[in-house]
């Protein structure tokens, strides 16, 4: 049997549901047919979801009556639903009209009949206006309140208006919004209160739509070039037409909407940033939870040569810029906590790239000591953390495979931002106006935050600070500053980030910890060797282990070291070919407490530390080499001929080494029978007449070639067996 509904949803009806409203257009036997007033969808709702939404207030409906009585209250009133939209003073007129129609349903509930007549009297008049003030308990309710007309507006109106206004209020369900003034409502409304003719609300709008444009032209000259343009117009000089003054255009233009003037003037992508609806949800509970990461492009200027901003220049290059790097702006790279908008990391870089961003990562999942003690931070930076979601925007440093896999590969999950909607990231980008305003306002060499914001401040004369000193002056902010701040974003209720810190390791019982080896295979610096008996050699750095030499067995393997650039203690190596994966420990104790950049630089500084000397030891070095070749006596002077004759005999020796013994082989040899050449010689025979041919007579004892007569060959011959050539031998050689 069919399950009734529970609550009366008659036909007509217009039934909000999940921000869809609906019309009701008939019911089935379990279900309502419903329309969308929006795209004409139909579709059926059951009675089981109609109910609990209505029960659980996730629907509104709207019954016929109420909408027909709806939409007369926006047409008598204007479109004004609430006395909310009013102001104060009005607020204050309907409050003492709606003391008196409350006295007028007392004096009907009592059994009067509320005549014109009878609401006319003064002793009726009177006793209205004392019970409205007992109703309102306020005895003061109609003082300064306009109730009457306009002659007379503090005055009671007369009992055919009091009539007319306690109709009104009942007929609209003793809604008090009914009972405003409708001053407002007088004299011509809407196109016939406009004075201008359809041709000039043309030219209004002909002016406005250039003024939207990314031109950005100014009004004046706008409103005079679009003037000229139409008086010449023949179709227009026929009409008679008179352009309205530039003051009604102005105020036309300064009526409309300041977010699609900046829409047209300055983009969609400005006006989006600028103007787009935000989202005051509370994204994150858990520290380490969600993370957002952000860069931007700092308006100051450093110097890398820090006090000393001077070079020699030649005459030719006075008027020239400086050299690149000498004064230059630096990308900063920062990630903050959304549930408590602690600061995890930042980073200064000349470039936006992957290599940056990766570095970012492994700062946040890292211990920030280092960085306390460099630069003197009082407080504690925020602990090391294992990221579970890292939330980005789409640009380049963030928008590629690399920085894809090491997010994933440290267990995190991704999520993209839209371009160019700086709503999706407001927990950075305000910190980031913070830093700006608080900081670099205040430093040498800020440049403004627009272009020629500082119009009597040259940023790159005035820049004296360094690299390092400006990442320590950020570093100090987000470590003893920023993180004891009172913080009124979104689920922060006023507190400081530190508070909040405290507040989430408390309520969830700890932080995720970072995996150091997940950091080395996807964080870190990865390079090819080969094994040795001191273990491996990457980047000038000696590891080894007991169980790297027991891999190696002595043989020399190729294997893939992983080293964190920020923890060189350790290094994770594997063999592609095993299979295997293995930890090796830092031979070379006086680089553990450095990281990678710091331990190259050492290297070179000690490399080329004093050039001066390092040029007189390497010439020094050379003549000793010399001298020592000398004393060998297998270096002779290269101007002594004989320095080159040894190469020339040797040539000359190896050409006689190369002939080979030439062997002729001619083809007009008399051919004799297989198996003969060893067998007794054969009977010469006389030559015939008319063959001239030499034959070739070979010599058993000397083996030389000789020339014979020639001979006839007749068929007697060629039947007769050939003697052999070669006397049998009978007894061995050797």
């Amino acid at each position: 049997m069919p399950r009734a509904p529970l609550y009366k949803v008659p036909a007509g009806s217009e039934l909000v549901l999940d921000h869809v409203r609906w019309r009701v257009i008939g019911k089935d036997a379990d279900s309502y047919a419903v329309e969308s007033t929006e795209d004409g969808e139909c579709c059926s709702l059951s009675f089981e979801r109609v109910d609990a939404a209505l029960a659980a207030n996730d629907a509104q409906l709207i019954t016929p009556t109420a909408l027909e009585l709806h939409k007369e209250l926006l047409a008598y009133t204007g479109g004004i639903e609430n006395t909310a939209q009013l102001p104060d003073q009005e607020r204050r007129d309907i409050r003492a009209r709606t003391g008196l129609a409350e006295a007028m349903l007392e004096l009907e509930e009592e059994g009067q009949k509320l005549t014109q007549r009878y609401l006319n009297r003064r002793d009726v008049r009177a006793r209205l206006k004392s019970s409205a003030c007992s109703l309102a308990n306020d005895p003061h309710l109609f003082h300064g309140v306009y109730i009457g007309s306009a002659s007379s507006p503090h005055s009671l109106p007369n009992g055919r208006s009091l009539q007319e206004m306690y109709r009104r209020y009942i007929k609209f369900d003793r809604n008090p919004v009914v009972l405003l003034r409708k001053h407002h409502a007088k004299g011509p409304r809407g196109s016939s209160f406009s004075r201008l003719t359809e041709l000039q609300e043309r030219f209004v709008k002909y002016v406005l739509n250039i003024m939207v444009k990314e031109h950005q032209t100014k009004l004046s000259k706008t409103y005079e070039w679009s003037v000229a343009v139409w008086d010449k117009d023949p179709d227009m000089i026929l009409k008679n037409f008179v352009a309205p003054s530039l003051t009604t255009v102005r105020a036309r233009y300064n009526a409309s909407s300041l977010v699609t003037r900046e829409a047209g003037r300055n983009g969609i992508k400005y006006a989006r940033n600028k103007f787009a609806a935000g989202s005051p949800d509370v994204r994150a509970f858990k520290y380490g939870q969600r993370v957002a990461t952000d860069q931007v492009y700092l308006s100051i200027f450093t110097n890398d040569q820090g006090n000393v901003d001077f070079r020699p220049l030649a005459k030719a290059d006075i008027d020239t810029e400086l050299a690149e790097n000498e004064i230059c702006r630096l990308w900063l790279h920062v990630m903050f906590d959304v549930a408590t908008r602690m600061p995890l990391a930042w980073v200064l870089t000349d470039t936006a790239d992957s290599d940056a961003q990766r570095q970012l990562l492994r700062m946040a999942t890292s211990d920030k000591k280092r960085e306390k003690l460099r630069y003197g931070c009082v407080k504690d930076p925020a602990p090391a953390v294992g990221l579970s979601l890292v939330q980005s925007d789409n640009g380049t440093a963030t928008r590629n495979a690399k920085i894809y896999q090491s997010e994933l590969g440290i267990g995190s999950s991704i999520m993209m931002g839209r371009t160019y909607h700086s709503s999706d990231n407001p927990f950075v980008e305000s910190a980031i106006g913070t830093l700006q305003w608080e900081v670099l306002n205040f430093l040498p060499g800020y440049t403004g935050s627009r272009p020629g914001e500082l119009s009597a401040y040259d940023g790159k004369k005035e820049a004296t600070l360094t690299k390092d000193n400006l990442m320590g002056v950020i570093t100090r902010y987000f470590v003893d500053e920023y993180p004891f701040r009172k913080h009124s974003g979104t689920g922060m209720y006023g507190a400081m980030p530190v508070q909040k810190l405290e507040e989430a390791i408390e309520v969830y019982g700890g932080i995720d910890a970072p995996d150091p080896i997940a950091r080395r295979l996807h964080l870190g610096e990865k390079d090819t060797v080969t094994t040795s008996s001191e273990g491996v050699r990457v980047y000038g750095i000696w590891y080894n282990s007991t169980e790297l030499q027991r891999f190696a067995a002595g043989v020399s393997k190729n294997v893939t070291v992983c080293l964190d650039p920020d923890d060189l203690r350790e290094v994770t190596i594997f063999s592609e070919d095993t299979k295997v994966v293995m930890t090796a420990q830092l031979r070379m104790t006086v680089f553990a407490d450095m990281t990678l950049a710091e331990a190259i630089n050492l290297q070179r500084q000690t490399a080329e530390r004093n050039p001066e000397k390092r040029l007189m030891y390497e010439q020094h070095l050379k003549d000793e080499r010399a001298r020592r070749a000398k004393e060998s006596g297998l270096f002779l002077d290269p101007n002594d001929p004989d320095a080159y004759v040894n190469i020339e005999k040797l040539r000359r020796q190896s050409e006689q080494l190369d002939n080979v013994e030439y062997i002729p082989m001619p083809r007009s040899q008399p051919a004799v029978s297989p198996a003969s050449v060893l067998g007794p010689p054969r009977k010469a025979n006389p030559p015939p007449v008319n063959d001239q041919r030499p034959e070739i007579e070979v010599s058993p004892s000397t083996d030389k070639i000789t020339d014979v007569e020639p001979t006839s060959v007749s068929s007697e011959n060629l039947s007769e067996k050939p003697a052999p050539m070669f006397a049998p031998i009978r007894k061995s050689k050797l």
